[in-house]
């Protein structure tokens, strides 16, 4: 919330009552101390804690410094000034690569290509310095407002440096006027649309870690823990730029292990350059508890195309059941037809953690219990293969694996324990196991789930085949 102060030092106050103000907040507050402009970090009202500044500090000009600064080289100019002034360093020796990445950067968007009207060729630099610093405020502020990862990723690029408007210059609450006023709100009532906008909303994007897919942790505890979050978060991902694995992935894995980087449940803004709107994410204390307890990512770092523009992706499928707290049950059988359909092999690796994990994550009493029995379960199912494969019935390894599978997937636990006898009498092989089936299918799944996974019809390779 935004209120104007009377006969203080500081005329104006910001409150993070949600995250639009959490977030204009933190921007504001790396923008003053950027500047060294002075303002009141500990701002009380009807128990928020917020900050008190003059608002004639705000002023476009140092803005747009600002945001120079903040992003730096993804400023194209910025770059091209960069490599011009190393060149001028070096005595004006340039390399054709050099030459051809500064004009990359002079043409790395509209408003270059139309003030700097020459091509650099190695010797003319002073005659371009010179074109970039007499218009650098427009080429900053229109490439700020434009540039996906900027401005344009977060707001309505024309409203940039406006003042209040009738509907919020962010996306997803911005509304086009050309459309009918009853389909901007709840059940039709126009009335009922909330789109508070204030001009400190610009600052949001200075909030947000500089990723493709980008967040903001709203930690509104107080400023000092809102901004701490924000700025050991930028930390972590700029860290994690080279990394495989996703935004997102790293986020919450960081969320998790990293202590006093947040203490209770927390409200987490996500926004994806992709994509027009927010999302928020909630994460709660308990999800971080099971995140500590996930095996090494990396060991599921699995994605299957299923079909055009959708894909299975295991990192995020796992992470979002985490942060929802839902079981990984469907995932897993999910997993096992694909396996079986396609004859991936790594996927042995994968739904193998993911059993395992899945009752890490469960709420039964005797956890290690349940361990003990699925190890059991997997080294019949291996004994079982042993054998099977020694009588040259490779095949019905493959028939009986399928079928577990098949009624596993269907929740048939009656008929689970009928193929678990038929193949124990087959194989000539007791399976102890089947009695925590056989009281209850349904809450010892995952011992069933791991003899179908152990039951791998796999033969060694002789010597002559691992030499190929």
């Amino acid at each position: 919330m935004k209120r104007k102060l009377e006969n203080q030092v500081y005329d104006t106050a910001l409150f993070p009552t949600e995250w639009r103000f959490s977030a204009a907040i933190v921007g504001l507050i790396r923008y003053f101390e950027y500047h060294h402009i002075s303002y009141q970090k500990d701002c009380k009202w009807e128990g928020w804690e917020g900050i008190a500044y003059n608002e004639k500090d705000l002023t476009e000009a140092r803005f747009l410094e600002f945001a120079e600064s903040w992003y730096g080289a993804s400023f194209p100019h910025k770059k091209a000034e960069q490599l011009l002034e190393q060149g001028c360093s070096r005595g004006n020796t340039w390399t054709e690569e050099q030459i051809k990445e500064i004009n990359d950067s002079l043409k790395g968007n509209a408003i270059l290509k139309k003030i700097v009207k020459v091509k650099f060729d190695g010797s003319n630099q002073e005659e371009i310095l010179p074109v970039l610093e007499e218009n650098r405020e427009t080429i900053m502020k229109e490439t700020f407002r434009n540039k996906s990862n900027m401005y344009a990723g977060f707001a309505n690029s024309n409203l940039l440096f406006t003042e209040e408007n009738p509907n919020c210059r962010l996306l997803g609450y911005n509304v086009d006027k050309g459309r009918k006023t009853r389909s901007l709100s709840y059940g039709f009532h126009k009335d009922a649309f909330q789109a508070t906008d204030i001009r400190e909303f610009d600052w949001i994007p200075f909030a947000f870690c500089d990723t493709y897919e980008s967040f903001f942790v709203n930690n509104n505890l107080d400023i000092h823990t809102l901004c701490h979050t924000a700025d050991n978060l930028k930390e972590i991902m700029e860290q994690s730029r080279e990394h495989r694995e996703s935004d997102r992935t790293v986020l919450l894995k960081s969320m998790a292990k990293i202590e006093g980087l947040v203490e209770f449940d927390v409200e987490v803004i996500s926004k994806r350059r992709d994509r027009e709107y927010f999302e928020s994410l909630y994460i709660r204390k308990e999800a971080l508890k099971a995140m500590k307890k996930l095996p090494d990512l990396a060991l599921l770092d699995f994605r299957y195309k299923l079909g055009e523009g959708y894909w299975l992706n295991v990192q995020e499928e796992v992470l979002d059941c985490c942060i929802n707290q839902m079981s990984l049950d469907s995932l897993i059988e999910q997993l096992l037809k694909l396996k079986e359909r396609e004859q991936i092999g790594y996927l042995q690796v994968v739904i193998g953690q993911l059993i395992y994990l899945s009752v890490e994550w469960s709420e039964q009493m005797d956890k290690e219990l349940k361990k003990r029995t699925m190890r059991s379960a997997e080294n019949y199912a291996r004994e079982t293969v042993r054998v099977l494969l020694d009588r040259k019935k490779k095949n019905k390894i493959q028939s009986y694996r399928q079928k577990l599978i098949s009624a596993i997937t269907f929740h048939d636990y009656d008929r689970v324990n009928e193929i678990l006898l038929q193949l124990s009498s087959y194989a000539e092989i007791k399976y102890p196991f089947i009695y925590y089936l056989l009281e209850d299918g349904e809450e010892n799944k995952e011992v069933a789930l791991a003899f179908a996974h152990a039951l791998e019809a796999y033969e060694k390779e002789s010597k002559e085949e691992k030499e190929a």
